[in-house]
């Protein structure tokens, strides 16, 4: 969870800003979305004959319509995983403001089963009393969101999701100090755990599961829902039951506070000239965090850079652009086809700090969106190696929709492909030396680095950094 996705406390698969009457200046708009024209919504009419007339009818609340009416609409590549859903995020060159265009509305058939169900729920279930339209509503969005097929970016949050998922794009988080992603066995995996947070303080791992928050299993929940409830008010406490492989379940509890989590850190690897620089999620600021760090690398004497993108759930689009423009000379960066098949480029920008010095990229499964991106940009440029493992796969740029009642849809607006055109969509980016790390081994950042020996160094058990190192050493 990046409290984050996403990230401290959040999902790496999607994440943005709070509901605010305008995009921040820092987030363009794709072209056709841009602000819907809000829709007028008049009381319906009481119902004749008395009885629920269903879904979108008069058995619906007012406040339960409200969810339905989309009134901002900004742009990002968010994480596929959630952690730091966020995540969890989610193109061509500069986005421009557009008009969001309507799509005709379901026909009565499709509509009528919607309504036809509700009724049916609302008229025969054992306990009426416990109905909640409210979250009824919110299944009924997420069951629509997921059978879209965008898995990991095309997705409803809540306000309070969506409140977590802005702040991890912030750089200020409160929380526990873990980004999560999804996890086959159900609940959500910790992927990173951050230095000098409360998790790092309780003993919290890479790998652990989060199988329940607070005594209620998170084993049917998104990772979304989990992060919002791991989060929570600074100075309260958060029980977390955790699953670790070779120790029974356990519990531990842990005192959310404020922490600011650096976008990018750095540190040179001991008994080498080579600097390890970590970038943790495209959030704002990222491209500017990341020219101090390779700057201060080189300054130091660093002759090749290890740039690590594991757990890197994604973030803005224009950080990604920057970043990868950080280390490109030219060209562009991704390929961008909006739903009427028109392809927009986005271009390399001018004055990187980085575009000579050898590289090696490391990737891991939970590299998505944003950082795909430049993970491809670089590959496709044949700029450096990429080390490690698979990405996750993410294809699509998201549109947020700040919905009415501050809750959120985030819809692939557009699709992307990699500088020379490969997709990414549920496929991933393969890396050119195949490097996996063991499920009990903790990667290597450099925080960890700093306080290492070179021997230590050489006995750690990360043998995707060692074998990114190896690789500029020796070239081979």
């Amino acid at each position: 969870m990046t409290d984050p996705t996403t990230p401290p406390d959040l999902p790496p698969p999607g994440a943005g800003p709070a509901p605010t009457s305008s995009p921040p200046p820092t987030l363009p708009v794709v072209p056709g979305v841009g602000t819907p024209a809000p829709q007028p919504l008049t009381p319906p009419p009481a119902p004749t004959p008395p009885r629920r007339s269903g879904f979108g009818g008069p058995r619906v609340p007012a406040a339960v319509l409200l969810v339905l009416a989309p009134v901002l609409a900004i742009v990002m590549f968010a994480a596929g995983m959630a952690a730091g859903s966020s995540g969890g995020p989610l193109g061509g060159g500069p986005l421009e403001a557009g008009t969001a265009t309507a799509r005709p509305s379901a026909g009565p058939a499709d509509l009528s089963l919607v309504d036809e169900a509700w009724n049916v729920i609302h008229d025969n279930y054992v306990d009426p009393q416990s109905l909640d339209d409210q979250q009824m509503a919110y299944g009924a969005i997420r069951g629509m969101t997921d059978a879209v097929g965008d898995s990991g970016h095309t997705s409803f949050m809540t306000a309070a999701e969506a409140k977590a998922s802005d702040e991890s794009l912030s750089g200020t988080f409160v929380g526990i100090g873990v980004q999560v992603s999804t996890s086959d066995a159900g609940g959500a995996e910790i992927s990173t755990v951050f230095p000098n947070t409360p998790a790092e303080e309780a003993g919290l791992k890479r790998g652990d599961r989060i199988v329940a928050v607070d005594g209620t299993s998170t084993l049917d929940e998104t990772v979304d829902q989990i992060v919002s409830r791991v989060r929570g008010p600074e100075g309260e406490d958060v029980t977390l039951t955790i699953a670790r492989n070779g120790v029974a379940d356990f519990e531990v509890t842990i005192t959310r506070r404020q922490f600011d989590l650096p976008l990018v850190s750095w540190a040179m690897v001991p008994g080498t000239t080579v600097a390890m620089v970590r970038l943790d999620q495209f959030a704002t600021g990222a491209t500017d965090a990341l020219k101090q760090a390779l700057e201060a690398a080189k300054a130091d004497g660093a002759t090749g850079i290890v740039f690590d993108l594991r757990a890197n759930p994604g973030g803005y689009v224009n950080e990604a652009v920057g970043v990868a423009s950080q280390f490109l000379s030219d060209g562009i960066v991704y390929q961008s086809y909006d739903r009427s098949g028109e392809r927009k480029d986005a271009q390399v920008e001018s004055d990187g700090v980085a575009t000579d010095i050898p590289l090696v990229v490391l990737t891991d499964g939970n590299t998505a969106s944003s950082a795909e991106i430049v993970t491809g940009a670089i590959q496709d440029a044949g700029r450096a190696e990429v080390v490690g493992e698979k990405t996750f796969g993410t294809g699509t740029v998201l549109g947020r929709f700040d919905l009415a009642d501050g809750s959120v849809l985030r819809i692939g607006v557009e699709r992307w492909l990699t500088r020379d055109g490969r997709p990414i969509w549920h496929e991933g980016l393969e890396p050119d030396l195949a490097v996996p790390l063991a499920s009990d081994a903790q990667p290597t950042v450099p925080d960890t680095l700093r306080d290492m020996s070179a021997a230590e160094f050489r006995s750690s058990a990360d043998a995707q950094v060692k074998r990114a190192v190896e690789l500029l050493k020796t070239g081979r």
